[in-house]
């Protein structure tokens, strides 16, 4: 297994995005970085358009070799990053009620976890138990450390922080 210097707290921080904001995500299995690449620009190096180039502002200039890299994407180096579904998310939740040894505010985030608005109401809930909220907090980190590890042991990447 490959050793690799990446930052685990990124990566599981772009698995939980839902939206790239007109921005292709990707990890390089060579650097251990994620590089995010505007759309716009993927479009332009990609039917090298050099018209379209040439009026990107220098920022994207400056990762035009990177973006052809990518498209190019000798020896599969660029690796899309998973998301994690919503249910995932909510699931994580409803374990971790399940946790919670106190017997009043364990029904309240179980109540807090029926129907639309779950997210914000489970949020709501342990905001006024810091201690919990807390707990709360390391056991999501916690769940989604072990989750890019795994995902990168996929990729025969060892992590090293």
């Amino acid at each position: 297994m490959k050793k690799l210097k990446v930052d685990i707290g990124e990566i599981a921080l772009t698995m939980e995005m839902q939206d790239d904001f007109d921005n292709i995500t990707l990890f390089d299995t060579e650097s251990g970085e994620v590089v995010s690449i505007p759309n716009e620009l993927m479009d332009a190096v990609g039917s090298r358009d050099e018209e379209a180039m040439e009026d990107l502002p220098e920022w994207k200039k400056d990762l035009v070799e990177l973006t052809g890299d990518i498209i190019s994407n000798e020896a599969g180096r660029f690796v899309d990053i998973p998301r994690k579904p919503f249910y995932d998310a909510y699931n994580l939740m409803v374990e971790f009620a399940g946790t919670v040894t106190n017997r009043f505010l364990r029904e309240k985030l179980e109540i807090s976890l029926d129907g639309k608005g779950a997210f914000r109401r489970f949020k709501n809930v342990l905001s006024d138990y810091h201690d919990e909220e807390s707990r709360w907090y390391a056991f999501k980190d916690s769940s989604m450390k072990q989750e890019v590890i795994e995902w990168l042991n996929s990729l025969g990447i060892e992590p090293v922080e």
